[in-house]
């Protein structure tokens, strides 16, 4: 339904034992989800180094935040040592496009994110000598499932929410097999608060599957752990940076809660369905707060 590109857990709330990743030597952050994490990395392009952590395009890449999203703020703000970001996600991607369809068929969804990761990066090749030790993989996806999927009813809203998160862990499986430990899995923001959905119908359907999603991946991440030895599972509330920004917009150099502007720092929106930076910094925060002394 939406032609825009694009919780109920404490932020960084673990579901498993601590990790134990040394914060020496370089580490991998590999991304998979939407608009609110695209960089519009390029496999085949420039790899991520040193000189730019995000390979190509150049820092902070091409986003949809009028400047760094949160996955660039980690990779040059919060690292502790190199850390080199491979960002898959695409914008307007959704789980899987034969469950619910991004708004075009040539967006992929992150089962072909996945995909390409585990065609061009498993095994470990030289130039990227990823570990299960030295390894995050972040997963921030559901903004565009459930909001062109929202308006359904009810019952048929919840059976595409059970169908996505089949898929969506299915998805952790297989990179659990490609040799990944750890996870990042972050929850679907409050995106009924953005300028565009305020003007919606029917938005408290929208925060109904909202709710439903974050509770299912919390239930579905603790199945996972139990059946997946060594893994560790993090779940990272997005809900909280974003309500702490739309409750305060002042201290954010935002005149109010609703205002957009596509600079990325005088307003908290970049466009009316995107967050501007300082909701970014926020959310990369409560990442890098969530794996503190660990991984960042």
């Amino acid at each position: 339904m939406l032609a825009i590109l694009s919780s109920l857990l404490l932020v960084g709330s673990a579901v498993a034992a601590p990790l134990t990743t040394s914060t020496a030597g370089t580490k991998y952050l590999f991304v998979f989800g939407d608009s609110y994490s695209s960089t519009g990395f390029n496999i085949k392009g420039a790899a991520p180094s040193a000189a730019n952590p995000l390979g190509n395009p150049a820092l902070p890449g091409n986003t949809m935040a009028g400047g760094m999203t949160w996955v660039g703020h980690l990779a040059t703000e919060h690292n502790t040592s190199l850390t080199l970001a491979y960002d898959f996600a695409v914008a307007g991607a959704t789980v899987d496009n034969s469950i619910v369809a991004a708004y075009s068929s040539s967006i992929p969804s992150v089962v072909q994110q996945v995909t390409t990761f585990t065609q061009n990066l498993v095994p470990a090749p030289a130039a990227a000598p990823w570990t299960a030790d030295n390894a995050l993989f972040a997963v921030f996806i559901g903004v565009n499932d459930l909001g062109n999927s929202y308006t359904k009813a009810a019952a048929a809203e919840t059976a595409l929410v059970n169908k996505d998160l089949d898929q969506y862990f299915a998805q952790l499986g297989l990179l659990y097999k490609a040799g990944a430990r750890q996870f990042a899995l972050l929850s679907v923001p409050p995106t009924q608060k953005t300028p565009f959905m305020k003007s919606q119908s029917n938005v408290a359907n929208l925060v109904t599957a909202i709710t439903d999603w974050n509770g299912q991946l919390a239930t579905r991440a603790a199945t996972f752990l139990a059946a997946n030895t060594g893994a560790n599972v993090t779940l990272v509330d997005t809900q909280a940076p974003w309500n702490k920004a739309i409750a305060s917009p002042a201290d954010y150099g935002a005149t109010d809660a609703t205002c957009v502007n596509a600079n990325g720092k005088s307003c908290l929106w970049f466009n009316s369905y995107h967050p501007a930076q300082a909701i970014h910094k926020l959310m990369a925060q409560a990442v890098a707060d969530a794996f503190k002394g660990t991984f960042f």
